[in-house]
């Protein structure tokens, strides 16, 4: 049965093609510049997938106007693979601009449209409570980078916005980037006063395990710089397995139910460490697999007795939190990875007085 399917799931977009078996689909179709500083270029990437059974070919990418270059793979992409339209646009006009771009393959006649929209400024005046971390004269956004929901084959990209508020043009770069992280710096210089931005990439394909994969990665302020707490960012990315259920399978599932998903441990007042209890329960009708508990920051510790659990049955995840660990980047949050088809993935919140 032939059909056009649009939906969103887990901030995919997906498009469904008339002829044969072929699937296009993009991970976004509407990329947000937001303010572009006049003259200064911003670039917006696009990754489409070919999952499909037949071979799939970009036959062309066509820009609304001028002010926007394309840039995209000329080689056929093959059933399972990426491919990255990459669109730069110029800046040279000031005010608002939102431009199309038309993309045309080979499966269909009619294109598959991205946009990207924004704003060209002389000069952005600068909010900084938007900026709440700083390294030196540099103002961050984020300290921690979060790749949450991510599915095998998904490229997510993050972005992290820099205002230099020293004297000296900011080269950026980041040190210690796994191999599943790439970065894009936008410009590639930072005048004083002004932003930039680093989009940081993750490649799912590198990820070696389901469940939560934590790295810290260093941002350089200056040649030969060091790696310290103060210019460490924290990246954190939780893969989930694929799972597909049948109807009869779906019928006798498992089912998980947490007693609260947010815990308050109280305040510290001199103590070594909290302790508090999550009671879970198998709800459904075949055995729970709890494949992953783990914890986002040094500074928690959990332990499950049962990493199984029977229709009907329960335990409880005995949550830590210690007082000799000072330092916390990212939240305060444990990670449960099971096989319930409705929810696979779970996190409890966990809170602590200051």
């Amino acid at each position: 049965m032939r059909r056009i399917y649009l939906g969103i799931l887990s901030g995919l977009v997906s498009l469904f093609s008339l002829t044969g078996t072929a699937q296009v689909r993009f991970d976004h179709l509407h990329r947000e510049l937001g303010s572009l500083i006049w003259h200064t270029p911003g670039t917006a990437v696009f990754t489409l997938s070919n999952e499909g059974d037949t071979t799939l070919v970009i036959r062309d990418v066509d820009p609304d106007c001028g002010c926007t270059a394309v840039d995209w793979p000329r080689t056929p992409i093959a059933p399972g693979q990426k491919a990255v339209i990459k669109a730069v646009f110029d800046a040279e006009l000031l005010g608002h601009f939102e431009k199309q771009i038309a993309v045309y393959t080979d499966q269909s006649d009619k294109p598959y449209y991205l946009t990207l929209n924004g704003d060209v400024v002389v000069e952005r005046k600068e909010n900084m409570g938007d900026y709440p971390y700083h390294v030196g004269d540099l103002y961050l956004n984020a300290d921690n980078v979060e790749f949450d929901d991510v599915r095998r084959g998904d490229q997510q990209v993050k972005t992290i916005t820099i205002y230099n508020a020293g004297n000296k043009t900011f080269t950026p770069s980041l040190m210690h980037l796994p191999k599943y992280l790439t970065a894009q710096y936008e410009p590639a210089n930072i005048r004083p006063g002004h932003t930039g931005r680093i989009l940081l990439t993750l490649d799912s394909e590198q990820l070696r395990t389901f469940g939560l994969t934590q790295t810290s990665i260093y941002l350089s302020r200056f040649a030969g710089d060091r790696v310290g707490n103060e210019n460490e960012i924290y990246v954190s990315a939780t893969l989930l397995p694929e799972q597909t259920f049948t109807a009869e399978q779906l019928a006798i599932a498992p089912e998980l139910h947490l007693d609260s998903t947010t815990v308050n441990m109280g305040a510290m007042n001199g103590k070594k460490r909290l302790k508090s209890e999550v009671v879970i329960t198998n709800t459904g009708k075949s055995a729970l697999e709890i494949s992953a508990l783990q914890v986002y920051n040094p500074g928690l510790s959990v332990s499950l007795s049962k990493r199984s659990l029977k229709p009907g049955e329960s335990d409880k995840i005995k949550i830590t939190v210690n007082a000799n660990t000072h330092y916390f980047k990212g939240r305060r949050r444990v990670l449960l990875i099971t096989n319930d088809p409705v929810r696979p993935k779970v996190v409890i919140d966990i809170t602590v007085k200051k």
